[in-house]
């Protein structure tokens, strides 16, 4: 497997948050990207950009 693919863990939080972000909180998200140092996923989403999150391999979502 690829190092730099994110984890089913992650890919299942992932998709609860984004659905949570989106259709619960209706805010819009501007970025979700890999971070290759450590290997969490950064969200960017929020109207004015404040709400940073990350999502560590083992799925657990971080402030």
């Amino acid at each position: 497997m690829d190092e730099l693919q994110p984890r089913v863990e992650q890919l299942q939080s992932l998709y609860r948050l984004c659905h949570q972000l989106t259709n619960v909180m209706f805010q819009s998200i501007h970025i979700v990207r890999l971070d290759e140092r450590s290997l969490n996923i950064f969200i960017l989403a929020g109207q004015s950009e404040g709400i940073e999150l990350e999502i560590t391999p083992d799925g657990s979502i971080e402030p």
